[in-house]
């Protein structure tokens, strides 16, 4: 079972929970030019299951990180970044960057206390 997110004050602002699962952020990060993707081409790229790849898709498009539409067979789905999720991304992105400074800095100074 995952963990559910916790938000820490002044450390993991702009950290969007809907990404924190690894394959959500690869997911999005698959799709990150806006373009459409058909859906085998996606889990061909990220080696998912159907089943596991549609199941983060819906819960991405729910969040509004996504867009998806069917091609003209109707039989075939395919998916893109929506502009909401591409600034999203951003944030999350620039967040998690700035989380992992800050984890850098922690482990810095208590291995500079450690050998003291």
């Amino acid at each position: 079972m995952m963990a559910r997110f916790v938000h820490v004050e002044g450390s993991t602002d702009g950290i969007d929970p809907a990404l924190v699962p690894p394959v959500r952020l690869l997911i999005v990060a698959t799709l990150a030019d806006q373009q459409w993707h058909e859906f085998a081409t996606v889990r061909e790229s990220l080696r998912l299951s159907p089943a596991a790849l549609s199941k983060q898709l819906a819960t991405l498009r729910k969040a509004g990180f996504l867009e998806t539409r069917h091609t003209t067979d109707g039989r075939r789905s395919a998916w893109r970044l929506s502009a909401s999720g591409a600034d999203q991304l951003d944030q999350h992105v620039a967040a998690l960057g700035r989380v992992v400074a800050t984890v850098r800095e922690i482990v810095s100074a208590a291995r500079a206390r450690e050998q003291r």
